[in-house]
């Protein structure tokens, strides 16, 4: 349930940042409430994950960066035409798979595998 809270934080952290990229300067008003309110939930959601003791801080750390960094790639690429290239879809995937890497090497070290 840890690994879904965070992810979902990663998520919330992307929609803070394009809140602010929409807000125009912080002259928006509605597209700052949204910011904040993603900040805020996503720091909480990350708090919550990270006192799980299921995730090591310093995976969960990673995971909510990758996470944050891919969906605001995404949302740039889907919301304001920017370009989306097959060489950063693939590092994407790297990323992701260095995420599950982490999560296998976390149950090999319990002696879980």
């Amino acid at each position: 349930m840890s690994w879904f809270i965070l992810f979902n934080a990663g998520f919330l952290e992307a929609g803070w940042l394009v809140g602010i990229q929409k807000s125009n300067s912080l002259t928006k008003i509605p597209y700052l409430a949204v910011a904040v309110f993603s900040m805020l939930l996503s720091l909480v959601l990350f708090s919550i994950a990270a006192k799980a003791k299921d995730i090591p801080i310093s995976h969960a750390y990673l995971i909510w960066l990758a996470v944050d960094a891919s969906s605001i790639s995404i949302i740039n690429h889907y919301f304001f035409n920017q370009p989306l290239s097959t060489q950063r879809l693939l590092c994407f995937f790297l990323i992701f798979g260095a995420v599950a890497g982490l999560k296998m090497s976390e149950y090999n070290h319990k002696g879980k595998i």
